[in-house]
């Protein structure tokens, strides 16, 4: 360390990274851990509580009794010292392998002190480090007679093409999910989230809400949905509700069937759906997998952000999973590769349907936003090779304001478009010559639909 470098710690004083100690005592155990468990941090023997250097006598010995406190401390902690103007630096990593602890309990760096970590504190830590996963804990309150769908289990083993040979307690504990002692049986979250016959009231979080809104905001809800079967019921559910909420085109291909192309290539919507499953913290109650559709936009996220481990530059290279037993079950019944291409794979999807690649936002959440067609113009620029003529700009209009408000009728356009009943009947008429729009309903309470 330089001595300029030195006199600005001095007179920045003591912080998350910085601790001065005057003399050596039982306390610097407690420090060497909060830093470990932290970010880790240096600690200046020779300072005094006004930042003033004012020395100490370093030896051998001096340094042995520190090394001897770091080896004591669980696991052992691998520091450095340096020295300058007779004050002693130890140099604490940050942890690799949290958490840390002394004699004295565990501790955290907070702000510039080191702060002993409560019980719940330390649950929450054990969490964040990913020591503890929700799916490997056992659910205190399923009942095997009450609670346990074999069918589901049957339904699982079909789609994983896994022959059945065995009791369904074997094949659980096969898969991971149960636990046997003598008699007691004790179910994993794992198992409980793809076996049981819902989970609405055994793992509440656990349930997909799926939302229509009106407009671009999240205002006014047209259609919504929660869907809290298991896990793969929930997800087919979920991609459901989706196509149905899309703008579909069908194009004749001189087959049997006619070709189905969404605004969204559903597989890469798929792929978005099933991450959001794997790999959200299903330690954060109260909030669920959500599927938002709005009128220019689509987006899925799921609590928890990006897991730990994984950074924005590794994001979308390397493969970090949060919750390794759900994802080796969606990877049986091919849900998942669980090689880390579910991100890559979104996106080289979206660019050979040639619409706009997804944007994704870390924070508490994780979500994955995709772009709807903004206007029926940018539709029908893609389907002008399938009209007989091109649409003049009233009807590019009307389509536009049938899109935003479907279901609506003649009386209530002419009125927001002030075009006369007449002129508009006309307008409408081409529309639906061109198949570009259809009526439902009675001819009181129907109205006009975007194909």
């Amino acid at each position: 360390m330089k001595e300029e470098e030195f006199e600005f710690i001095l007179e920045k004083g003591e912080g998350y990274f910085i601790e001065f100690k005057e003399n050596l005592d039982k306390s610097i155990s407690r420090e060497l851990v909060a830093f470990a468990n932290s970010s880790g941090g240096q600690i200046f023997l020779g300072v005094d509580d006004k930042n003033k250097a004012i020395g100490i006598e370093i030896t051998n010995k001096l340094r042995s009794q520190i090394q001897d406190f770091a080896a004591n401390i669980q696991p052992t902690l691998d520091i450095s010292l340096s020295e300058i103007d007779n004050v002693l630096i130890i140099n604490v990593p940050e942890g690799i392998d949290k958490p840390y602890q002394c004699s004295d309990g565990f501790f955290l760096r907070m702000g510039a002190n080191s702060q002993k970590m409560s019980r719940s504190q330390i649950i929450d830590f054990l969490q964040h480090e990913g020591k503890i996963r929700f799916e490997e804990q056992f659910h205190r309150y399923f009942d095997f007679e009450k609670h346990f769908n074999s069918s589901k289990l049957n339904g699982y083993l079909i789609l994983s093409g896994i022959t059945k040979n065995m009791d369904d307690i074997s094949i659980l504990e096969n898969l991971g999910v149960l636990r046997k002692s003598g008699n007691t049986k004790r179910m994993l979250n794992a198992g409980v989230l793809f076996f049981s016959n819902n989970i609405d009231i055994l793992l509440e979080q656990s349930i997909i809400t799926c939302a229509v809104f009106e407009g671009t905001e999240r205002i006014k809800v047209l259609n919504r949905k929660d869907f809290a079967e298991d896990i793969i019921t929930n997800i087919d559910n979920a991609l459901l509700f989706i196509k149905q909420s899309l703008k579909v085109e069908y194009k004749m291909t001189g087959e049997a069937r006619r070709q189905e192309i969404y605004e969204i290539p559903l597989q890469a919507i798929r792929e978005a759906v099933v991450n959001a499953v794997a790999h959200r913290d299903y330690f954060a109650d109260g909030s669920h997998i959500t599927v938002e559709i709005f009128s220019d936009r689509l987006e899925i996220g799921n609590p928890g952000g990006l897991p730990k481990g994984l950074t924005l530059d590794s994001f979308g290279k390397k493969a970090v999973r949060r919750n390794p037993i759900i994802t080796n079950l969606l990877q049986r019944c091919n849900f998942v590769e669980n090689m880390g291409t579910g991100i890559n794979k979104i996106k080289v999807l979206c660019v050979e349907y040639n619409v706009k690649e997804p944007v994704f936002v870390f924070n508490k959440f994780f979500t994955v936003i995709f772009k709807r067609k903004e206007t029926i113009g940018e539709l029908i620029g893609e389907l002008n090779g399938e009209l007989n003529g091109e649409l003049n700009a009233k009807q590019i209009i009307l389509l536009e304001n049938i899109r935003k408000k479907e279901g609506i009728n003649i009386t209530e356009l002419s009125k927001i478009l002030d075009i006369p009943f007449s002129t508009l009947d006309k307008q409408i008429r081409v529309l639906l010559r061109q198949n570009l729009i259809i009526r439902k309903g009675s001819k009181k309470t129907g109205g006009y639909y975007v194909v």
